[in-house]
């Protein structure tokens, strides 16, 4: 029966892996998160990472909350924000729950524009709000003039762009990037100039003044615009991941994700349930005027990069950006051969230039890193713990071996 059951978690696990590889994402459309997704609502905001009590939820995330009822009408004033939430006429749920991924504390409500992301190949759809400081780091609420710009001018003409184009293929988008020396967490200066080359014969049919182009093109080559494409990562890495789950016998990690409390982990043949450890402090740099007693836990839905063998587990194809987050390129490389041992397949399409075009990990298998020890690090931003801020810095976070044991535990008893 062992024998069994070890050779079903084999084939499992394949199937998991091949239907994660051959997976396709393309952006399709841009629209207000009510209209977008399935079963969302004027009084939900959905956050980044497993699920948490309002009580427990860390300064950040709460404010980003905060934020957003307030600017979607809701309340007026932050005292009484917190208390629909408390009294459950505001509803708060992780942005997993519909598919939905956001950076940072991921603050997403109903009227905010979200990516739609579809994968062709397996016909599933998932969604992504980008960052902005309001939403992802629970900065103050005069940050929502750049809400506003997002929701009023950028996605408007984004919409139209991507519609021009017919659609945009971002997991092509993504492995050029890795090429060129994105890792694709933090790192998108390459994805960026090729979406600009991309979208520029489009953009400009679009017929809006030129003035409002000129906005959208001062946008991508602010602070703010440099992760733009990050976000058309995690949705694209959402939509890659989804079709692994619910295999039976399979134990590849399908979500990675963290509330700045809690990390959780979701595994192929158990579902939606998440499995929880701590989330781990950030080590790293930060900016000036902070310190690294400032900064919140590791916190954000943009652990679906890793999920995927992205970031983290990519940055050799960064050597920059390794001494960013505070890695040596020998460190690095060293991360993303501990991970090739826990994982399950070789991308071939994925690949890294300084590692002679190896292709990254792929299908992270719960068992191999509980058997191991070696867990995957996740590249991240730094929030500050009161909120408040902006980006405050980043680094890397250990993902905790408690939520790999505890998957593992109940596997074993879902399939004893």
């Amino acid at each position: 029966m062992r024998e069994l059951v070890a050779s079903e978690i084999e084939e499992a696990n394949k199937k998991a892996t091949e239907r994660i590889l051959s997976a396709e994402c393309t952006l399709v459309d841009i629209k207000p998160a009510i209209k977008a997704i399935p079963g969302f609502k004027s009084n939900l905001i959905t956050h980044a990472g497993p699920p948490i009590e309002w009580k427990r939820m860390c300064q950040p995330q709460k404010l980003s909350i905060i934020n957003l009822i307030i600017y979607e009408g809701l309340a007026d004033t932050p005292k009484e924000a917190e208390r629909l939430v408390e009294t459950g006429d505001v509803k708060i749920e992780p942005n997993h729950n519909y598919g939905n991924v956001s950076g940072m504390c991921g603050a997403t409500s109903a009227s905010m524009p979200v990516f739609v992301v579809k994968n062709k190949v397996h016909g599933n759809i998932a969604y992504n709000w980008q960052q902005t400081d309001l939403t992802a780091f629970g900065d103050k609420y005069k940050k929502a003039k750049e809400v506003q710009f997002v929701q009023e001018t950028l996605a408007p003409v984004m919409k139209a762009t991507i519609k021009e184009a017919r659609g945009i293929n971002i997991k092509e988008l993504l492995a050029k990037g890795l090429q060129m020396g994105d890792e694709l967490h933090g790192s998108f200066d390459a994805c960026r100039g090729m979406l600009m080359n991309w979208i520029l014969p489009h953009i400009v049919k679009t017929g809006f003044p030129k003035e409002t182009l000129v906005q959208v093109g001062e946008y991508f080559l602010s602070r703010e615009g440099r992760w733009y494409c990050g976000n058309l990562m995690m949705g694209a890495c959402k939509a890659m991941m989804d079709p692994a789950r619910d295999i039976k016998y399979s134990t590849i990690v399908t979500a990675m994700a963290r509330n700045g409390v809690d990390f959780g982990i979701q595994i192929s043949s158990l579902g939606n349930r998440w499995f929880t450890g701590p989330a781990g402090a950030i080590r790293g740099f930060t900016f000036p005027g902070y310190k690294p007693e400032d900064a919140a836990p590791d916190i954000g839905d943009s652990a679906i990069s890793e999920t995927r063998g992205l970031g983290g587990t990519a940055t050799p194809a960064s050597p920059s950006h390794a001494r960013f987050m505070g890695e040596s390129f020998q460190n690095a490389v060293n991360h993303t051969k501990l991970m090739h041992e826990v994982s399950v397949a070789e991308d071939p399409m994925f690949r890294i230039p300084y590692l002679d075009f190896a292709g990254v990990p792929v299908g992270i298998d719960m068992r191999k890193v509980v058997e191991t020890g070696i867990v995957p690090k996740i590249n991240t931003g730094m929030a500050h713990k009161e909120g408040g801020h902006p980006l405050i810095g980043a680094g890397v976070a250990n993902a905790p071996i408690e939520c790999f044991k505890e998957a593992l535990k109940a596997f074993v008893e879902k399939y004893r």
